[in-house]
């Protein structure tokens, strides 16, 4: 049984974070979603959340400098990148800030069940 966490889910593409809300709700998770690394940020020092979903690629920010950004106001959060584009340099470069996994769009929900074991 995987217990209820807290949720961000960070993506400038709003289609992209209603579905990924309403599948974690329905999951019985608390869901927060934020439409930039900007917004995200502001979010995390606000509240903490057990687990963050965020997109490489956003305008503005990019998904990696959010993570960042994020992990040094909470270490704790475990954060799984997401994207839809071959960005190897900047995949490595979330992985290597300590990403749990790297998931490639679109997302097979199915794979994330071991990371909410972990939580």
């Amino acid at each position: 049984m995987v217990k209820k966490c807290s949720v961000l889910i960070v993506d400038d593409e709003p289609g992209m974070t209603e579905t990924l809300s309403d599948i974690f709700l329905e999951m019985g998770h608390d869901v927060a979603v934020a439409a930039d690394g900007f917004e995200a940020i502001k979010m995390v020092r606000k509240r903490s959340f057990d687990l963050a979903l965020i997109d490489i690629k956003m305008p503005g920010m990019n998904g990696v400098e959010a993570f960042r950004e994020i992990k040094a106001i909470c270490p704790s959060i475990k954060v799984v990148m997401m994207t839809a584009f071959a960005l190897d340099e900047l995949i490595e470069e979330a992985r290597s800030l300590g990403a749990v996994d790297v998931f490639i769009k679109p997302l097979q929900i199915d794979k994330m069940g071991p990371i909410l074991a972990m939580m």
